[in-house]
């Protein structure tokens, strides 16, 4: 049962972010954190995302900013490195599981009360790209999803709607591709117990991003951007009480 659950949510959660780009990785890590621990719900959301974000950079593959991709990973690749000594000064995760979830709970909470305005864009300075990307893979280890963080500086570049979401999923596929080396390094990664539940998501997540695409010409954006804060919201408030503080209590 908790697997057909979980591949639902895969096919949901990708649709959302087919349709505005954002918030499916965050709604699906909160599903998997329902049902499996922190330390593997991690990896195995990057294994999904991987495969999320890699079927919207095919679709949008001439409107990537390699640029931009290239500024982002030069403060990325080092913020992993960051977050992976981070989780090995955590320990074991059943040492530190609820206190990790009070964690990506407060992260959802503030991502989905960030502001998405293109309003008062600023100018583009180049470090703003590696600071990002730093802040960015560190989080992706440590919290996992990544896209609400990285999306306000995204879109006050000013790009079009194709290029903001091939080049911000790239930047999103690229971090998630290098946790996978880092949690099987740390031994946090189980492939043998978590293979069909992986796979039978990351099935899911292909139709649900097309479906999203498709989805996105007959709905309007701000109907879907206030769905959007709703479930974050109950996602970030459900994780952070219930997940983090009431465990850990």
């Amino acid at each position: 049962m908790p697997e057909v659950i979980l591949a639902v949510a895969a096919f949901i959660t990708s649709m959302i972010s087919g349709i505005i780009g954002m918030g499916g990785g965050i709604l699906l890590l909160a599903t998997l954190f329902c049902f499996i621990p922190h330390g593997e719900a991690i990896p195995t959301h990057a294994a999904v995302q991987i495969v999320s974000n890699s079927t919207r950079v095919l679709g949008l593959a001439t409107s990537i900013d390699w640029r931009t991709v290239g500024r982002f990973c030069l403060g990325g690749i080092p913020g992993s490195a960051l977050g992976m000594m981070i989780l090995w000064a955590l320990g074991p995760p059943d040492d530190s599981e609820s206190y990790l979830k009070m964690l990506v709970g407060a992260y959802i909470l503030v991502a989905a009360l960030r502001p998405t305005s293109r309003r008062n864009m600023r100018s583009e300075v180049w470090w703003h790209f590696p600071l990002l990307g730093l802040v960015a893979g560190m989080a992706a280890l440590t919290v996992g999803a990544i896209g609400p963080l990285i999306a306000p500086l995204f879109l006050q570049r000013g790009y079009t709607k194709e290029r903001l979401v091939a080049t911000k999923a790239t930047c999103q596929a690229i971090m998630h591709l290098v946790k996978i080396p880092a949690f099987l390094w740390l031994d946090r990664f189980e492939i043998e117990r978590l293979g069909v539940l992986a796979l039978l998501m990351i099935v899911m997540v292909i139709p649900g991003t097309l479906c999203g695409k498709a989805i996105l010409k007959r709905v309007s954006e701000r109907g879907f951007i206030i769905v959007y804060r709703v479930s974050l919201l109950a996602a970030g408030i459900k994780v952070f009480l219930y997940d983090g503080v009431w465990m850990a209590l």
